[in-house]
């Protein structure tokens, strides 16, 4: 096997190009050609130990360069000093890295396949089915190559995932047959037609595109505005500032006469609102308002307890409440504890809160002809929830409430756009996102990102937005392409084992 400096080396490098893309998405080329260093690596490991190894450090560099704002947020928002936040970037980078190491077992011990197909295969089966704590995906690096990823509204992200994995194992097959001193032929078909694949994809994103816009002049809009009231951390939550907060998005508000709807982000307002409640109390919101949906915290009183909510409520210009959303998908350790009542049992450690409640209501907001379904932080991430509310609720409008000022000034919140933006392409349903410090802008069905409001500024986003109607076959028959890619994954695995067997029991 190569020497240790250039398997670092080497494997440095694909974690680099890899994660290159995450950082600034005009650097989306590198992700075309990032596999190949490693694949050059990987292609010298003689056990499953060493393949392992060199996929964990793969995806250990990978996270710690893309996602390296997460040690910030853990000392802001955990409240922990410097040295334990790098540390639980350092275990979020480990945790991360499982995946990768799976991904180069199978690759090592099962190859590259008919026309260098299972690499790509194996990617996309790893990365569907491995709980990632921040939800991110190798499709998402190219945000900015429109055409390609118009393909999510049949295949979903992983349509993009699988290409990617597959162009980078051909050119790895390319390179390498030059490099040696083999008088074969190149590998011409695996060329010819991962070539087909790619110009397919391109051509089809080129015409939804086409197709998609024109829907979108046609659709009736509803006129929007979203609030960022720019917020700190210091002030939030903070009873001293209280008023002022308040004052600030009632003073933003009145800015924006005659829209349609008024959006303001999660937990904007920061006074308990029963669940029941009628209405929203009149000096929570402006003098002057149209329909409203408003991100505040919620309580339910039952036998078993009083629940609190991360929630949404839409009102009327009365303040009314013509509509409630819980949030259903909860932080760890941010909004909720893991095993609270097991953990502040324990002898010495003082009883821990079980923080807020997952949502059981999931109804669209509905509005004149607008069927909006609220996504709240980052529930604008998880596909089969965006789904749900097209397929199910019928939703023509996805709203998303975030408060992402625990990034600080770093990448994260754009790359949270970025994420969100597939929910878009994979439903064909514009999505609005009023944030509190940004990215406070309006996705439309493309996946085009609008001009968006200065992070860390006081403003309202106004905008025109499409209510699209259509059905696309992602939002009818969910990750279908990705379960396919497992059954292949599968397969291929008991082809493995049965002839390994039949070798064994042959040379026995």
């Amino acid at each position: 096997m190569t020497g240790f400096r250039p398997t670092l080396w080497l494997t440095l490098l694909s974690g680099i190009l890899f994660a290159a893309a995450f950082l600034s998405p005009v650097l989306f080329p590198l992700t075309w050609v990032a596999f190949v260093p490693f694949l050059f690596i990987l292609s010298e490991a003689r056990t499953s130990r060493q393949a392992l190894g060199l996929g964990f450090l793969f995806g250990f560099v990978t996270i710690g360069i893309g996602f390296h704002w997460i040690a910030y947020t853990i000392h802001v928002f955990g409240g922990v000093n410097y040295a334990l936040a790098g540390l639980g970037l350092i275990l979020f980078c480990a945790y991360s890295g499982i995946p990768f190491a799976l991904f180069a077992l199978l690759v090592q011990r099962l190859g590259l396949g008919p026309l260098a197909l299972w690499p790509a295969v194996f990617w996309v089966t790893t990365e569907f089915w491995f709980p990632n704590l921040f939800p991110w995906y190798l499709a998402s690096s190219q945000s900015w190559f429109a055409p390609l990823i118009q393909s999510a509204d049949v295949l979903g992200l992983y349509g993009t995932s699988f290409v990617l994995v597959w162009f980078n194992t051909v050119l790895f097959k390319v390179i390498r047959h030059y490099r040696s001193s083999s008088t074969g032929h190149p590998p011409l078909w695996d060329i010819a037609t991962v070539g087909a694949v790619v110009i397919a994809a391109i051509v089809y994103g080129q015409v939804r595109l086409h197709q998609v816009t024109l829907a979108m002049q046609a659709a009736p809009h509803l006129e929007v505005a979203a609030v960022q009231g720019n917020i700190s951390i210091v002030r939030k939550d903070d009873a001293a500032f209280l008023k002022t907060n308040l004052k600030t998005y009632q003073d933003l508000s009145l800015t924006v006469p005659g829209v349609d709807l008024l959006i303001w982000p999660e937990s904007a307002l920061e006074s308990w609102v029963p669940e029941g409640g009628a209405r929203l109390p009149a000096e929570l919101l402006p003098p002057t308002h149209p329909p409203m949906i408003v991100g505040s915290m919620s309580f339910r009183r039952d036998r078993a307890g009083p629940k609190s909510f991360n929630s949404a409520f839409l009102v009327d210009r009365e303040g009314n409440i013509l509509g409630r959303y819980h949030k259903q998908i909860l932080l760890a350790f941010g909004e909720y504890v893991p095993f609270a009542r097991l953990i502040g049992g324990l002898p010495g450690i003082p009883p821990i809160g079980s923080g807020f409640t997952p949502g059981d209501l999931d109804d669209t907001f509905n509005l004149g002809g607008a069927r909006i379904g609220p996504l709240i932080c980052y529930e604008d991430l998880m596909p089969w929830l965006a789904r749900h509310f097209v397929k199910n609720r019928n939703a023509n409008l996805l709203v998303n409430l975030t408060n992402d000022a625990w990034y600080g000034r770093s990448v994260a919140p754009w790359q949270h756009a970025r994420l969100a933006q597939w929910r878009t392409i994979e439903t064909r349903r514009a999505m609005v996102r009023s944030t509190n410090t940004g990215v406070t802008t309006v996705i439309d069905p493309t996946g085009a990102i609008q001009d968006a409001l200065p992070l860390f500024s006081e403003g309202v986003f106004r905008a025109s937005v499409p209510l699209l109607e259509m059905k696309t076959a992602y939002a009818r028959y969910g990750d279908w392409f990705a379960y396919v890619l497992t059954g292949m994954t599968l397969l291929v695995l008991a082809w493995a084992v049965a002839s390994r067997r039949r070798k064994a029991g042959e040379a026995g």
